[in-house]
């Protein structure tokens, strides 16, 4: 940490001035003042006009002074020659739960971008999000004409603040998840909106409800007849259904998808560990899209497993998993997708549900069982040990398990599934699961023999919305297409499969008892 701002928040934190919102609303105080001290420079020898000066500049904007005179001229004694982005930043470097700050990184790949397009004009929407490489940026592109973004009145004032001598740039307090910039357009637009937020009011009706889904859309009309959206989302925006789905076709049928980028794992950490990805879509035709991922190293970001493919074949997708496109070059994702089987969503088979959520203080000597992820391995469910909990059997019945249902894990480290068995006690599934419980044209046991083939396994892996952490919705997987073979071939399949497992158990524990005894063998010769 800087040590004058590492000072001055010993100055701030003596007078429990603490919370993030206090210290940057104490900041803005004093450069407030100070900005106004700039236009009679004597002021600053006169203690008591300079307390008066900051109470008449800035507690109509910030509200009214939390102690007495001698605090703020000690804030403002140790806030006054500290930069404004530097201390903001500081404080929000590690916010788990509001403000998400930009990699500079990234600021410096846009910077690129806008080099290489040259745009006229270019809006960068809640740009507080990208302090950390945004003054870099702007003076990469002092002719441009650029808008700032924020719904965030504190970071309204940080804005006009930190770039009042930029006669190029305008910033704007206004929303980007409701009607917004009435008419303008912009050649180049940057955005990175808010995850899964759903906004209180709408002022008009969206394909989706999402704050990420409501920004694309937004931000789409906003875009000059030549113009590009850059755009950071996370990964449901290029699988999910219901309003997702009308939105890529409302992408695909008005604009044109021109790059599908995977960002580097745990690029908004820690405020979020979802799994992003960088949209760009522009107004004119494209050729060919290119999609990859994103690496990290020394110099910044590069794209590595960079592909293009023709917007023909793109456009033949239901949906954008690029980690199957990717993929498409594997033999069996090549096969799977070419073969003739009958391929049906697991939503037409069978009823799909996440198990309960059960905190570990919650678990205690009961009568309910609980299947935790820790249960499953090699495929197969382990039912002793389990985790109960003492709850009434009413309560608890919409998770119970049935023999033939299906389990697959939806967080941890590891894609994990198993058929489970009844038993004599009711187990229900925790909400690290998700349940599929087939109907009468699919068999569990079909059901996971697929998810954990190497096909399946590359479905399911291109349906995670985390990152090293898995976070899978059921929603999503409801939405997962399998094989659909008749009955009997998928029991004799299931028959195939029991009866090969079983022979490969026999042959490990021959050979597990041969080596033992070899072992024992080998070392009587040394006694």
């Amino acid at each position: 940490m800087n040590t004058n701002i590492d000072s001055a928040l010993n100055v701030l934190y003596q007078r429990q001035i603490s919370s993030r919102k206090q210290l940057l609303k104490e900041m803005l105080r004093v450069k407030m003042t100070l900005k106004k001290i700039e236009e009679d420079s004597t002021i600053l020898n006169d203690k008591q006009k300079i307390f008066q000066l900051m109470k008449k500049t800035t507690e109509d904007e910030l509200g009214f002074f939390p102690a007495d005179r001698a605090d703020f001229l000690a804030i403002f004694d140790s806030l006054k020659d500290i930069d404004l982005i530097d201390f903001t930043l500081e404080i929000y470097k590690n916010d788990r739960m509001g403000t998400v700050i930009s990699p500079v990184y990234l600021s410096e790949y846009i910077s690129g971008r806008i080099k290489k397009l040259k745009p006229e004009k270019v809006l960068i929407t809640e740009a507080e999000k990208h302090l950390s490489g945004l003054r870099e940026m702007v003076s990469l592109i002092p002719k441009v004409d650029i808008t700032f973004t924020t719904q965030y009145k504190p970071m309204y004032i940080l804005l006009q603040l930190a770039f009042a001598e930029d006669k190029n740039i305008r910033i704007r307090f206004e929303s980007i998840y409701t009607e917004c910039l009435i008419n303008e357009k912009f050649d180049y637009i940057y955005s990175l909106p808010a995850f899964g937020h759903k906004p209180d009011e709408l002022s008009k009706e969206f394909l989706t409800r999402d704050s990420d889904g409501i920004a694309i859309e937004n931000m789409l009309d906003h875009i000059s007849d030549k113009g590009t959206l850059d755009i950071i989302v996370p990964a449901k925006i290029t699988f999910s259904g219901m309003g997702y789905e009308k939105l890529r076709s409302h992408i695909t049928e008005n604009y044109h998808v021109e790059n599908i980028y995977i960002l580097p794992e745990g690029t908004f950490r820690p405020a979020t560990a979802v799994k992003t990805y960088l949209f760009s879509i522009a107004t004119e035709p494209q050729e060919k899209i290119e999609i990859g991922t994103f690496e990290l190293d020394k110099k910044g970001i590069k794209i590595e497993d960079k592909k293009s493919i023709s917007t023909k074949e793109f456009l033949a997708h239901e949906d954008w998993r690029i980690e199957l496109l990717l993929a498409e070059d594997d033999e069996n994702i090549q096969k799977f997708k070419i073969s003739n089987l009958p391929k049906v969503k697991l939503k037409d088979i069978a009823e799909v549900f996440r198990g309960k959520s059960i905190l570990k203080k919650d678990t205690s000597l009961g009568n309910i069982s609980v299947l935790n992820i820790s249960n499953i391995e090699n495929g197969e469910i382990d039912y002793r040990d389990m985790d109960t909990i003492d709850e009434e059997d009413r309560k608890v019945k919409r998770y119970e398990l049935t023999t033939g249902d299906v389990v697959l894990s939806c967080r941890g480290t590891a894609i994990k599934s198993a058929v489970f068995e009844a038993q004599d006690k009711i187990i229900i599934a925790s909400a690290n699961l998700i349940v599929i419980r087939p109907k009468e044209k699919a068999k569990g046991e079909f059901i996971k023999i697929f998810f954990e083939s190497p096909v399946g396994l590359a479905i399911i892996k291109s349906f995670q919305r985390g990152t090293t952490i898995m976070n899978i919705n059921y929603a999503d997987i409801m939405e997962m297409e399998i094989p659909l073979l008749p009955m009997n071939r998928q029991q004799e399949i299931i028959d195939q499969y029991n009866e090969e497992l079983k022979a490969y158990k026999e042959a490990i524990q021959k050979a597990e008892v041969r080596w033992s005894n070899s072992k024992d063998n080998i070392y009587n010769e040394l006694l």
